[in-house]
């Protein structure tokens, strides 16, 4: 207590001592005023403490306390109280004297704070950052500023209210407005500043977002950076929402979100330097690739330059569909090689022609759509290289694959008869030049098998052309040859061209001839050769049913057409004359008493084919005895099912194999004319001219021919034809329907009339 109280006592007078009221600024004297009225409040409580403060030391020495050395007594503090007071009534006094000039000087300088205060407030509503278009960082250095001046003046007001009160005098009576206004705008301003910092994460992002360069924009990311820019927005406090900064920026956002959609067509890979350099003319704008950021996009307005921008998009991604193609094409066919497939040991040909020339069309026809493109223009020279190349590779595979067709058709005849050199010998000649001049081709092929390689291989094209011309020609003379023999024996046709060469390169050889005998005639497999005079004396069905020939065929010393003619009407003859002595044979026997024994006799002895056309003869020679009689066919009908009793029961029983393929051959034929008789019967047919009658296929064999080929005739309503006595084996019957007479009638009424087939 002795210290403080010495102390602050000293510190006060000191200060009365320094200052003087008339020396200073307003602001110390009006400080000096209140600091002695603030004395003089206190002077009375000053005394007091001098009081107690002497009555303690007298009570510390009736105590016969020690007091130490340091000690303040209180006499000292006795003697300064007095000298303190008196300094506070000098300057009060001087205080007094000087009222009326501090009263007017500190009126002046209020009226130039409130006149500041007026001004700064004006100059704060005009230039406040309100507007949403500022930066944050500008927008709040200019906020800092202000709030300095409003704290200043804030200061300087609380000073003039207490120089009022230290001067006695009154507020102004514009004073409270004021201060109002300034409390007012100091509240606006630490709102507005809130703001601003909330918003300023927020720009930062779009700031960020903006100094992407475009080369690593993702227009995903780019979206999802936006919407949680959004988020984040619409998660600050309600009251930043009436501001139109936070309307700005929220349009701002909105604004780049729809601008994403152009920014991921501009990322397109479709657009190329071409389309950039247009697109930046037309939107007059000189942005450069490397360096470009999606600030710089964006602020370029897209949104106003959508349709410049959608149209050349689309002209992009239509150049970029034909760039594609012709890349595709490019790298297809760049790569490609023709298949190679190993011939005989001999050489290597090409396959896979269809895949060849079906791609090598659908790039053609594709390169003819692509020139009616709007976009042709810009790779009209590319187009027309690749035009020309196709063109080149169709037109050489073309000729291509028909030498190597030919070749390999020729090659085969050529070196698989060693008597095609005497038939022809200056194709055989012609033709092995070629074949050298082929395989030496093909050997490069196989080395380079590249089709773009083998398109561009020196003087190709002019070799197969040469070499088709020349395949063409042997192939025509062999065509002359193989023409003029078919011509000589017709059944010639049925055989191909490489077993007719065959045929004729071994005509000598019999045996070897033996396998193409059933393509020229239909039932026979295999003849019986005397080896004496290699003479034809049987031939044989597939079914190994047996002929002999009533007349042997010489083939010694004769040609190979002339032998087969002979062995062509020797068949005819012995059928024919077969025929002959089965019927024979067949009207010696009695339906009604023959035996079994008697039957199988009679079908052991003759070919299947003759049996069925006895039994054919046989029928409709009792028909028209019954008809001419004027009977029913009934009479006929019991015939007929007396033999298949006979055969059926006959059939089932072990029988050689041939035989019961006769029996099930006659029994088939039987069978259809048991209903025929049927039909007959339910029609009442009662005459031979009746066409009930004359509509059924029937067969007549006239004796007294003398050519035996033309004694069976073959009748049908009014159609008549010469049986034509061609073997046909032991073949396997359909069973005859109504259908199949009808199918019959059809077919000789259309030969009747000339226009069969």
């Amino acid at each position: 207590m002795r210290c403080k109280s010495s102390s602050t006592l000293s510190q006060r007078r000191n200060v009365l001592e320094t200052q003087s009221v008339d020396g200073g600024s307003t602001s110390d004297t009006i400080g000096l005023i209140s600091f002695v009225q603030s004395l003089k409040k206190q002077t009375k409580a000053g005394q007091d403490a001098v009081d107690l403060y002497r009555s303690s030391q007298r009570l510390l020495n009736q105590q016969r306390y020690q007091l130490p050395a340091q000690w303040l007594y209180s006499e000292n503090v006795e003697g300064e109280w007095p000298a303190f007071a008196e300094i506070i009534s000098l300057r009060d006094a001087s205080i007094q004297t000087q009222m009326m000039n501090q009263q007017t000087k500190s009126a002046q300088e209020d009226e130039l704070v409130e006149k500041r205060t007026g001004e700064t407030l004006a100059d704060w509503n005009k230039n406040k950052p309100v507007e949403g278009a500022q930066r944050p960082q500008d927008a709040l250095n200019v906020i800092t500023a202000y709030e300095a001046k409003l704290n200043k003046l804030s200061e300087e007001r609380n000073k003039m209210r207490k120089a009022r009160v230290a001067l006695d005098l009154s507020d102004s009576a514009h004073a409270p407005s004021e201060r109002d206004k300034l409390s007012v705008a100091t509240e606006k301003l630490a709102a507005m500043k809130e703001v601003w910092k909330a918003l300023q994460p927020v720009y930062t992002g779009i700031d960020e977002t903006k100094e992407k360069t475009w080369l690593s924009v993702q227009p995903r990311k780019i979206r999802q950076s936006l919407d949680e820019l959004m988020n984040q927005l619409k998660q600050l406090p309600v009251k930043c929402r009436t501001y139109p900064s936070y309307e700005h920026v929220k349009t701002m956002l909105l604004t780049y979100g729809k601008m994403n959609t152009l920014v991921a067509e501009l990322k397109s890979e479709a657009l190329k330097e071409r389309h950039w350099h247009q697109m930046m003319k037309e939107m007059r704008v000189n942005w450069n690739l490397s360096d470009l950021t999606l600030g710089q996009v964006w602020d370029a307005d897209i949104l106003r330059h959508q349709q410049t921008i959608s149209r050349i998009l689309l002209v992009a991604q239509g150049e970029m569909a034909l760039e594609e193609f012709l890349r595709e094409m490019r790298e297809y066919w760049q790569n490609y090689e023709v298949e190679l497939v190993n011939y005989q040991n001999k050489t290597r040909l090409i396959k896979g022609w269809d895949d060849l020339f079906n791609k090598l069309k659908e790039h053609q026809n594709s390169l003819s759509a692509r020139k009616l493109s709007p976009y042709y223009k810009q790779f009209e020279e590319s187009v027309q290289s690749w035009d020309e190349k196709l063109n080149k590779i169709n037109a050489m595979f073309d000729v291509w694959i028909d030498v190597q067709r030919r070749w390999v058709y020729l090659e085969g005849l050529f070196s698989g008869s060693a008597e095609i050199a005497t038939l022809l010998p200056f194709e055989s000649s012609r033709f092995a030049t070629i074949t050298t001049d082929f395989l030496a081709l093909m050997k490069k092929v196989s080395a380079s098998p590249r089709i773009l390689d083998v398109v561009n291989m020196q003087g190709a094209q002019r070799l197969l052309e040469r070499l088709a011309d020349m395949l063409a020609k042997i192939q025509k003379a062999l065509g002359e040859y193989l023409e003029r023999e078919r011509s000589s024996f017709p059944r010639f046709y049925f055989v191909g061209d490489e077993d007719l060469l065959e045929i004729m390169g071994n005509s000598k050889d019999i045996t070897r001839i033996q396998k193409h005998l059933k393509k020229m005639f239909a039932g026979i497999t295999a003849i019986d050769i005397k080896e004496e005079d290699r003479s034809i004396t049987a031939f044989h069905s597939r079914e190994g049913e047996k002929v002999d020939l009533v007349k042997i065929v010489t083939t010694k010393d004769v040609r190979i057409n002339d032998w087969l003619q002979a062995l062509e009407s020797e068949m005819k003859h012995t059928l024919a004359r077969q025929l002959a002595s089965s019927l024979a044979h067949f009207s010696k026997m009695n339906i009604q008493t023959m035996t079994t024994e008697d039957y199988v006799q009679w079908l052991d002895n003759y070919p299947t084919q003759v049996i069925t056309l006895t039994a054919e003869i046989w029928w409709c020679d009792e028909m028209e005895k019954i008809l001419a009689d004027g009977k029913g066919a009934e009479n006929m009908e019991r015939l007929v099912v007396k033999t298949l009793e006979l055969l059926a029961d006959s059939v089932l029983k072990e029988k050689p194999p041939i035989r019961k393929k006769k029996m099930e051959a006659l029994i088939t034929e039987l069978v259809h004319k048991r209903d025929t008789c049927c039909k007959l019967t339910a029609k009442k047919i009662r005459a031979a001219n009746d066409f009930g009658w004359l509509q059924c296929m029937r067969f007549y064999f006239d004796p007294k021919e003398i050519d035996p080929v033309r004694c069976c005739v073959v009748k049908m309503a009014n159609a008549q034809f010469y049986y034509g006595f061609e073997y046909h084996g032991i073949q396997k019957r359909l069973v005859r329907t109504p259908l199949t007479d009808r199918c019959y009638l059809t077919m000789t009424q259309a030969l009747h009339s000339r226009v069969g087939g």
